[in-house]
Formats: C-alpha cells, sequence, structure tokens
C-alpha cells in the first residue's frame, strides 16, 4: 500500500514538473489589447501579456504602419505604447506586435488595425423632429436613433459605450457597440460603424429639465427635475450597475471627474471637489466666483472662468497642490474652452458685447501669452454647445450658426493655424464620441 502511493505521489509530481517545462517553453501571448486616451499623447496602447515581456525587445521588432513617433512605458507587464504628439492621425493605423519575453521566447507576430480617432455626433433635423447622426470614416451620415422629439441634452458616455439624452420629456440611454482595434484583414472596413442597440429609458417619470454628465470609466450623472421650480434630483448610474441617488445640493451644473471617483459641484462659497460612493467622504473647497468651464486631458487639471466685482472675468488653471494660475483677464463673455495635455495650449471662445458681439478665438500658451486670436467673422456661436479638442487630428469642434442661416452646423478648427473648414450638415448640437 505504501509502495502504491509513493508511485502515485511520484507520478503526480513528474506529471506537474511536466507540465511546468511545457507551459514554460510556451511562446508568450497577448491576453488584452486595448485602446485608451492618453494625457502626454494623442492615443495609446494598453497591453496585458501572458507573461513579463522584453520592453527593449518589443520597442526594436514591434513596427507602426505609417510610422508615427511613439515609445514603449512600463516595466514587464502590463505595458503601453504611447504616440507622441507631433503627427496628426488621419487614418486607420496597422499596430505589428514582435518581440521576446524576458526568457527570450518570441511572441508570435500579430497584425492589428488601431483607430483612436473619436468619431463625429450631431443632433439633426429630420421632419418635425430631431434624429442623432454618426459621422462615417468616409464621410457619411449614420443614423443611430429613430427621429424623436426635440433633443434637449445629450452625453456620449466616457469609455465610448453610449449615448445619455434627453429627447421631449424623457432620459433615454443609447448602448452602442464599437471597438478602436481588430485584427488586420478580419473584417471589411465597412463593419467598423459603431452598432446602436435600443433606446432604454433611465427613468420611469417626464422630466422638465436633466443635465448630464460623465467620466472616462462609463459612469453617468444626471440632474433632474419632474416638477416646476421643483429642488433637482442628482442620480448616478455607475458603468455596468443600476441607478444612486446622491444627497447633493449644488448652485449649478455638477461635473464628473474625467479620470473617476469624484465630482465637481458648484456651491454658493465657491466650487467644491467631493467623493463618489464607495470612498471616503471628503470635501475641497475654492472659494471664490467661479465656473468649471473644461477639463484637461491630464489629471487634476482644468480650466475655470472667475467672475469678478467689476464685470471682469478672467481664465485659470488649476492643477493639483498649486494655486490657480490666472492665463487671461478680460471684459469679453466667456463662452467656452479647452486645452491640451495638462494646459500646455488653450483656446478661449469669446465674444465681445461691445463690438455687436463680434466672436473670437483666442490661443494661449500655458504661461498665458496670446499665441494666436482668430475672429470668427460671419459666424455666431450656437448658445451652450462647447469647445472641444481632439488631441488625435489636432482640431477643435465647434458648433457655429452662418449669419442669417436657419440651422447651426459642425465647424472644425485646425488648432494649429486656426483655419475653420464647416460641415455641410445641420446640426443643433456637435460632440465627439470616443472610441472604445
Amino acid at each position: 500500500m505504501t509502495r502504491r502511493w509513493v508511485l502515485l505521489l511520484g507520478g503526480g509530481l513528474a506529471l506537474a514538473l511536466l507540465q511546468q517545462q511545457l507551459l514554460l517553453r510556451r511562446p508568450p501571448r497577448v491576453l488584452e489589447l486595448r485602446s485608451s486616451s492618453a494625457s502626454s499623447g494623442p492615443a495609446a496602447l494598453d497591453l496585458l501579456f501572458s507573461r513579463p515581456m522584453a520592453r527593449a525587445s518589443l520597442a526594436a521588432q514591434s513596427q507602426l504602419d505609417p510610422r508615427m513617433a511613439h515609445q514603449w512605458l512600463g516595466e514587464g507587464n502590463p505595458l503601453r505604447l504611447l504616440l507622441e504628439s507631433q503627427q496628426p492621425i488621419v487614418g486607420p493605423i496597422q499596430v505589428l506586435l514582435r518581440g521576446r519575453d524576458r526568457r527570450g521566447l518570441a511572441l508570435t507576430p500579430q497584425r492589428w488595425l488601431w483607430d483612436p480617432r473619436p468619431w463625429l455626433l450631431v443632433v439633426t433635423p429630420v421632419g418635425n423632429g430631431e434624429q442623432l447622426q454618426l459621422q462615417r470614416r468616409d464621410g457619411r451620415w449614420l443614423p443611430l436613433t429613430p427621429v424623436l422629439q426635440r433633443i434637449t441634452a445629450l452625453r456620449p458616455l466616457g469609455d465610448g459605450s453610449g449615448v445619455a439624452l434627453m429627447a421631449g420629456d424623457r432620459l433615454w440611454l443609447l448602448p452602442l457597440r464599437q471597438s478602436a482595434l481588430r485584427p488586420a484583414g478580419q473584417r471589411p472596413a465597412s463593419s467598423v460603424d459603431p452598432e446602436a442597440g435600443a433606446l432604454r429609458a433611465l427613468l420611469p417619470e417626464p422630466l422638465l429639465f436633466a443635465h448630464l454628465s460623465s467620466n472616462r470609466r462609463g459612469d453617468l450623472l444626471a440632474q433632474w427635475s419632474s416638477r416646476a421650480l421643483g429642488r433637482a434630483t442628482t442620480s448616478l448610474w455607475p458603468r455596468g450597475g443600476g441607478e444612486q441617488r446622491l444627497a447633493l445640493e449644488a448652485s449649478g451644473p455638477m461635473q464628473l471627474l474625467p479620470e473617476g471617483g469624484g465630482l465637481v459641484v458648484p456651491e454658493l462659497e465657491g466650487l467644491s471637489l467631493r467623493q463618489l460612493p464607495g470612498r471616503p467622504p471628503r470635501r475641497q473647497l475654492l472659494p471664490g466666483s467661479r465656473d468649471l468651464s473644461s477639463f484637461c486631458p491630464r489629471g487634476g487639471r482644468a480650466l475655470l472662468v472667475r467672475h469678478w466685482p467689476d464685470y471682469r472675468r478672467s481664465l485659470e488653471l488649476v492643477e493639483p497642490g498649486q494655486p490657480p494660475r490666472t492665463l487671461w483677464v478680460g471684459e469679453e463673455a466667456v463662452l467656452g474652452s479647452a486645452c491640451k495635455r495638462g494646459g500646455e495650449r488653450s483656446w478661449l471662445l469669446l465674444s465681445d458685447w461691445r463690438s455687436s458681439a463680434r466672436t473670437d478665438l483666442l490661443e494661449l500658451s500655458r504661461s498665458g501669452q496670446p499665441l494666436r486670436r482668430r475672429s470668427l467673422v460671419g459666424w455666431e456661436p450656437e448658445p451652450g454647445s462647447p469647445v472641444l479638442y481632439d488631441p488625435t487630428r489636432r482640431q477643435l469642434l465647434l458648433t457655429l450658426r452662418a449669419r442669417g442661416s436657419r440651422e447651426p452646423q459642425p465647424v472644425l478648427i485646425d488648432a494649429g493655424s486656426l483655419q475653420l473648414r464647416a460641415l455641410p450638415k445641420p446640426a443643433r448640437q456637435a460632440l465627439w464620441l470616443a472610441p472604445s
């Protein structure tokens, strides 16, 4: 009996050793490949391997077509391929992954098509209603919803998985299925368009208004009310979870932090930073009459508009652990702003009430030095429309109305030259949809 047990234990040990040797000799594999936004460049690829890789080998043997300046970040596993910001992305990038792990075993070569460019979404008039449409890569327009009543609020989820919208008196979620990555040669180009699911009501009751916000995780925040002069309710839908009601009061629209975990709450005393449920309660207050204008791609950076008693306004850059730094001061109305990376460049949309509401686009350096100024002669900004920056193509998106025109339209502005290119498409709202 003892001999039999010895043989069984010895056989099991030998089998385990054999399996271990086979696994050690097995070539490394890519377990996960994900496109993501990057604060220090236009886009990045995050790669998870079955074992630690030799980063220098991947950097030397992998290739991008067309060739683009990039760098590999990380140690062993996972790793990140980061595109550098000198060149715009004008089409899909073919990525050839090759290299060796730390034991010297070669990764099976893989080719992927990667398109990190955001999609253009517009709300366009159709018949007696409005419709959400997306611009395909070939320039044609793809309807995502049926014709709806007036769409008064629109917010793409920050992870690209859907769009929240208020149409008529209902709040809806439109799920989207898309992928910025696909194996080279697997599917025809026509199949890369995002696919829309069925509209899903987020709240059962009819609403009077809703303000929407989202972050890169795909969480959704809504401030809404179903009663005239009633107090607004704040609802949070975490990615993949159900509705949560937040006991927060604000003097204006709240915004989720892009990186997740918190939100900016306007209060009578100033702007406060709060934690989301699931984290220890924490409140940080920046006193003064300020509005959040826009977030920068790098975490913790944002542009604020400060209102002064003499009716002047200033644009401030806030960074973690530092007091707000003034970039611009003037008497013009600030209609919107956008920034690059951590504030290396900022763009400010101004309206001068003293000059028949003339609209200018001003570019500022990190220190606040004016670099370029473009007068938008013949154009009027659509009220409430944001200024949005696309780092992959280095362009700004505005919703403008040509003087005398019935409908506004999307206008793309080259961030280097501030040259305008208007798209011949009626659009009451125009926003970027992040790839995923």
